[in-house]
């Protein structure tokens, strides 16, 4: 009997686990987010973004994971497009070409 309680704790503990992991894997990714928005001033200053990263803190807390992870998603991709020109603004990025070898002589 003691047995089979076991086996039905632990069943329903494993059944959890998935759930439990993706609540943390949200908060996880709203973390991320933030973060990306604090080394990328100029997109954070987009009030369009702050309201989605409310929206998807607000998502995640009420358990709405994959709501919330792609709002998180969304979120980065609008970032990458804010910050895509700062490689133009901060000097030169792109690969060079090797010029043509000197002709031999």
């Amino acid at each position: 009997m003691l047995l089979r309680a076991l086996g039905v704790a632990a069943l329903s503990l494993l059944a959890a686990g998935p759930v439990l992991a993706a609540g943390a894997g949200c908060q996880d990714q709203i973390d991320a987010v933030k973060a990306m928005l604090s080394a990328h001033p100029e997109a954070a200053a987009e009030a369009s973004l702050r309201v989605k990263v409310n929206e998807a803190q607000r998502l995640c807390s009420a358990d709405k994971d994959r709501e919330s992870q792609d709002l998180a998603g969304q979120i980065r991709e609008q970032v990458g497009q804010a910050t895509a020109g700062q490689g133009i603004s901060g000097g030169d990025t792109s690969p060079r070409t090797p010029s043509a070898p000197a002709p031999d002589r």
